[in-house]
């Protein structure tokens, strides 16, 4: 025979489980290739063009155009930091999924 308090006790260990399940389902949102997706570097939108297969990694295309790396220039001592002049367009970022 129960009693009153373990049969509750056992009601709230149900509604915990399905509540952690629910939230493991919430936790990762499902992105897909050719979803459009805010571009990590600017406003512009972009789209999703690669998707790893962990789900944890995306690469995400931006139509507007962004500098490249700075590269670093030095003759005989400091290393100087030295911008790139060149702008590309549809240039591919590797983001992770939130």
């Amino acid at each position: 025979m129960y009693n009153r308090s373990e049969v509750l006790s056992q009601k709230e260990n149900k509604n915990e489980g399905s509540l952690k399940e629910q939230a493991a389902k919430q936790v990762q949102p499902i992105v897909k290739v050719g979803d459009r997706i805010k571009c990590p570097e600017c406003d512009s939108i972009g789209r999703v063009v690669w998707v790893s297969q962990d789900k944890k990694t995306m690469g995400v295309q931006c139509p507007a155009s962004h500098r490249g790396m700075n590269k670093v220039w030095s003759e005989y001592g400091g290393e100087t930091l030295v911008p790139s002049t060149k702008a590309r367009k549809n240039v591919v970022f590797l983001t992770a999924i939130e």
